[in-house]
């Protein structure tokens, strides 16, 4: 089936952008672009596993419950026009990248009861990959939420275009806490992105709340 090939794909692009990071942590040449020398956890070893190990589980079990279980809603298989693609493509990242704006700076930020939620994750002051799964199992759900809500809001996607967005959406969830600053192309953009994302976790009074791009931050001043 399709649907399973798109979280295959996804996973395998996670997998690698990980792999990729775990060689660039030890090798000599990378250090002058890390961000910073140490993750500055408050947390645990342990409890850093235990969260990483729930949150895997959390998310696997709840994609591929709605890929599979909500499918009518999320996507389709039929012939489009080329320009169809790039529409349904940036009209999800746009409803999700201000959604996500909306619920991570007033709900995760501001409010008490999901700030609390939230605080578990910037347990990591300067992150690494790893610590996109350090997440209260919470904010794992509402954030996955918030994704397939966009894809389903615009009465769903081509399975290609699902494919696309759900790839990058899976990769840059990592990227963005690379921990790693390469002002070089072609990875310049997303050393941009990962060290906005570090000034955010070091406090949580921080700006840089959108995940994708940079232009809810910037069109409501909270720019760091």
């Amino acid at each position: 089936m399709k649907v399973l090939l798109v979280i295959l794909i996804s996973y395998a692009s996670a997998g690698l952008a990980q792999l990729a990071l775990v060689f660039t942590y030890r090798s000599p040449a990378a250090q002058p672009y890390m961000i910073s020398d140490d993750p500055h956890r408050s947390v645990s070893d342990r409890e850093l596993r235990y969260r990483v190990a729930l949150n895997i589980s959390v998310s696997v079990t709840l994609i591929f419950s709605v890929m599979f279980g909500l499918g009518d809603y999320l996507y389709y298989d039929r012939a489009i026009p080329a320009w169809r693609y790039v529409l349904e493509t940036a009209t999800v990242i746009l409803i999700y990248d201000f959604g996500y704006y909306f619920m991570h700076r007033y709900l995760f930020h501001e409010w008490k009861i999901l700030r609390g939620v939230h605080s578990v994750h910037h347990a990591a002051r300067n992150p690494r990959f790893i610590d996109s799964l350090l997440l209260h199992p919470v904010e794992t759900v509402l954030g996955l939420g918030l994704f397939f809500g966009s894809v389903a809001l615009v009465g769903g996607v081509h399975i290609y275009t699902l494919a696309a967005i759900f790839t990058t959406y899976t990769a840059l969830m990592i990227l963005n806490h690379a921990g790693v600053d390469y002002p070089r192309f072609p990875f310049k953009t997303l050393g941009v992105l990962a060290a906005k994302h570090d000034r955010h976790h070091h406090s949580m009074l921080s700006g840089n709340y959108a995940a994708v791009t940079p232009l809810p931050d910037i069109i409501f001043g909270t720019v760091e």
